[in-house]
C-alpha cells in the first residue's frame, strides 16, 4: 500500500511540474530571433513580450521587412495553450499596430486580409502552422503621392501551411483568383498554388544554396494590355529541384502548358526542361559571394561587367575538372508543320590549365533542332506587325532561308528546317560540315574590346 501511495505521489508531482517545464520549453523556443533573406529582403522575427502562465501564455513579436526601398514592421500576437507534448499556438497580426516607411498598398492588404496561423510547436523544437487569409479587395490610385494611376487588386480567400524541422522545412500556399491591374496593364491569375520543401545543406543546416524540391502553377495566367491578351498560358506547371551530394550540385528546372497565346499567336503543349549536372557547390558559393561585394562596390557599368567576367573565367577554370553540364528540351506545338523541337547537351570537360590556354577545346555542344517553316512564317509575319517596319532584304525570312540553305547551315524538307551543331575540341561542325572559321569569326565579334 506504501509503494501504491509513493507512486501517486510521483505522479501527481509529475503532473503538477509538467506544465510548468512545457511552458519553459516553448519559452524558450519561441524566444530565439530569426533572420532570413528572401528576394534581395532581409526578414527578421523576435519576441518582444512573453507572459508565461501555468497553462499556457501570451506573447508579443515583430516581424521587419527590409531591403529593395522597404522598411517596416508588423507586431503580431501569440496565444499559446500547452499541452501534451507540445504546445498550440494562435498568431493574429495587430490592427493599426505597424510602423516604418509600409507602402500604402500593402498597409491595406494587411488590413482587409487579416493573417492568421494555427501552429503546433512541438518539444522537439519542430513547428507546422496551418495559414489562411480572407479576400482583398482594393481600389484607388497605387500612390496617393505619386502620378494619379488606376489600380485595383482582387485576392481571393487563401490559405497554406509552413513547417519546420532540423529535416526540412515546408512552405505552401494557394488561392482561386489573383486579380492585378495598373493602368491599362492587367494580370489575371485562377487557381493559383505555389509549394516548396528545402533540405539542409550536407553540412545539416539550410544556407544560401540550400536543397529544394518547388511547385508553382495556375490554372489561368493572362497578361493584358488595354483590351488586348500580351501573353495568355493554360494550365502551366512550374517546378524545380536542387540535390546535393558532397561538393556536387544537380538542378532541375520545368515549364509546361496546355496552351500559349502571344500577340495573337496559338501554339500546344509547351514542356521546356533545363537540366545542371555535376557543378561544383564550392564553386558556386564563392561565385554568389563574389557578386554580392561586386554590387556592394556600385562600380561603372563597364568595370561591373569586366570584373563579373573576370569572376565567371575563374570561377568555370575551378569548376571544370568535375566535367559540369546543362542540357536543355524544348518541344512547343504538336501540329505538323509548326511544331519546335530542340535538344542540347552543353559541357565542359579537360582541366584549368587547359581551359586557360586554349578555352574553346574544353567545350563540348550537341545541338539538335528541328522546326515546322509554317510556324517560322507566322512568327516573322507577327514580328514584322508587332515593330511596324516592312521587311528589308536583311530581316526577309524567305532570304534568311535561301542563306542558311545554301550555307548548309540549315536543311529543309517537307517543310520542316532542321539543323544539327556539334563543337568538340575546338571544332564547329553544322550539318557535317566544318564551320570552325565561322565560330571563331563569331567569338572575336563578342569579345571585341576585351583583348
Amino acid at each position: 500500500m506504501r509503494k501504491i501511495l509513493i507512486a501517486l505521489l510521483l505522479i501527481v508531482v509529475a503532473a503538477a511540474a509538467w506544465p510548468i517545464y512545457v511552458g519553459v520549453q516553448i519559452e524558450n523556443a519561441l524566444d530565439n530571433a530569426y533572420t532570413g533573406h528572401a528576394g534581395g529582403l532581409r526578414i527578421h522575427h523576435a519576441v518582444t513580450r512573453y507572459e508565461r502562465e501555468r497553462y499556457g501564455a501570451h506573447a508579443t513579436s515583430v516581424l521587419q521587412v527590409s531591403g529593395k526601398g522597404l522598411d517596416f514592421e508588423v507586431e503580431l500576437e501569440h496565444r499559446i495553450d500547452h499541452r501534451l507534448l507540445g504546445a498550440a499556438v494562435q498568431t493574429r497580426t495587430v490592427p493599426g499596430r505597424s510602423a516604418g516607411r509600409i507602402p500604402a498598398p500593402w498597409a491595406a492588404v494587411l488590413a482587409q486580409a487579416r493573417p492568421r496561423a494555427d501552429s503546433w510547436l512541438g518539444l522537439g523544437g519542430g513547428i507546422s502552422s496551418r495559414l489562411s487569409s480572407r479576400p482583398v479587395l482594393i481600389s484607388g490610385d497605387a500612390d496617393p503621392e505619386a502620378e494619379p494611376l488606376p489600380f485595383r487588386l482582387h485576392l481571393g480567400a487563401g490559405q497554406g501551411g509552413v513547417a519546420y524541422s532540423p529535416e526540412r522545412m515546408v512552405l505552401s500556399f494557394d488561392t482561386d483568383l489573383l486579380d492585378l491591374a495598373e493602368g491599362q496593364e492587367r494580370l489575371l491569375l485562377e487557381q493559383l498554388y505555389f509549394g516548396l520543401v528545402v533540405h539542409p545543406e550536407p553540412d545539416g543546416g539550410y544556407g544560401s544554396l540550400p536543397d529544394y524540391d518547388i511547385g508553382l502553377g495556375s490554372q489561368l495566367i493572362s497578361l493584358t494590355l488595354g483590351n488586348r491578351e500580351v501573353l495568355g498560358l493554360e494550365s502551366l506547371q512550374m517546378s524545380s529541384n536542387q540535390n546535393s551530394a558532397a561538393d556536387r550540385l544537380d538542378s532541375l528546372w520545368r515549364v509546361r502548358a496546355e496552351e500559349l497565346r502571344s500577340v495573337g499567336l496559338e501554339l500546344e503543349t509547351l514542356d521546356l526542361q533545363l537540366t545542371a549536372l555535376r557543378w561544383h557547390r564550392p564553386t558556386l558559393l564563392r561565385f554568389m559571394e563574389d557578386l554580392e561585394g561586386v554590387r556592394a562596390m556600385a562600380l561603372a557599368a563597364d568595370l561591373q561587367t569586366g570584373l563579373l567576367l573576370g569572376m565567371l573565367l575563374d570561377g568555370l577554370q575551378r569548376m571544370i575538372e568535375h566535367d559540369p553540364l546543362l542540357r536543355g528540351h524544348l518541344r512547343l506545338n504538336s501540329e505538323p508543320g509548326k511544331h519546335v523541337r530542340l535538344n542540347m547537351d552543353l559541357g565542359l570537360s579537360g582541366d584549368a590549365e587547359d581551359f586557360a590556354a586554349r578555352p574553346l577545346e574544353s567545350i563540348a555542344l550537341d545541338l539538335d533542332l528541328e522546326a515546322g517553316l509554317a510556324l517560322l512564317e507566322e512568327v516573322a509575319a507577327l514580328l514584322e506587325t508587332e515593330t511596324g517596319l516592312e521587311a528589308t532584304e536583311a530581316m526577309d525570312l524567305e532570304t534568311l532561308l535561301e542563306l542558311a540553305v545554301s550555307e548548309e547551315w540549315a536543311q529543309i524538307e517537307n517543310g520542316i528546317l532542321s539543323s544539327r551543331l556539334r563543337m568538340e575540341d575546338g571544332r564547329l561542325l553544322i550539318n557535317g560540315r566544318d564551320q570552325t572559321v565561322l565560330l571563331l569569326a563569331l567569338v572575336f565579334g563578342f569579345a571585341r574590346g576585351m583583348f
